[in-house]
């Protein structure tokens, strides 16, 4: 829809260019998503502040008064009715079932660490767990080998319909992303790091 409706606006009287950067849309021109019922004002809250507004302010953390717990915080979560994945969906590529539930095709973003640098969300969060005292290392790292590289079909399937891929033409442009010198393909052709974590020590 925002790509119609860029086109769009080429007979409509140009807009003023706002950049949206807030880290996420950064570089999008405020008219690429105008229009089809959402206006500037929809928009508002994407825009960040001047760097004079930034400049004046001081943020505070959360985590400078409380001990910043991820899964305290899901067991709060669910104390006043927040539901994860339990009895849904197993993720393949994932450690937890409560963290980034709400778009399965977004998945394919935070996984996109793995093949650059060799671990992705099991390892993030049974890093997570061993700070907080939950897990030993040894635990871990049975998880990470399991997990980490293993992105869920679910994930691939949303990303390839929202973005016109087939999958076989996903996997040809992932193909081309693994780090090589942290990669390498075995026989069969899939890629394997060179230097896994639960063969150290051997």
């Amino acid at each position: 829809m925002a790509r119609t409706s860029a086109l769009n606006t080429a007979a409509a009287p140009i807009r003023r260019r706002i950049p949206i950067e807030n880290g996420v849309a950064v570089g999008f021109p405020m008219e690429e998503l105008v229009g089809d019922g959402v206006t500037e004002n929809d928009l508002s809250l994407t825009l960040a502040p001047s760097a004079e507004e930034r400049a004046k302010l001081d943020p505070f953390y959360m985590s400078y008064f409380v001990p910043w717990n991820s899964y305290k915080n899901y067991q709060i979560a669910k104390e006043h009715g927040f539901h994860d994945l339990t009895h849904e969906w197993d993720r393949t590529h994932h450690a937890e079932n409560f963290d980034q539930i709400d778009s399965r095709a977004y998945l394919v973003h935070s996984w996109l660490k793995y093949p650059k640098f060799g671990h992705a969300a099991a390892t993030d969060y049974t890093a997570r767990y061993i700070r907080y005292g939950m897990m030993t290392r040894e635990e871990a790292i049975p998880i990470i080998k399991a997990r980490d590289g293993k992105l869920d079909p679910l994930c691939v399937r949303d990303f390839c319909d929202f973005c016109g891929y087939t999958e076989s033409e996903f996997w040809k442009i992932m193909d081309k992303f693994y780090n090589r010198d942290l990669f390498e393909k075995n026989d069969c052709g899939e890629w394997v790091l060179k230097h896994p974590i639960w063969e150290e020590n051997k």
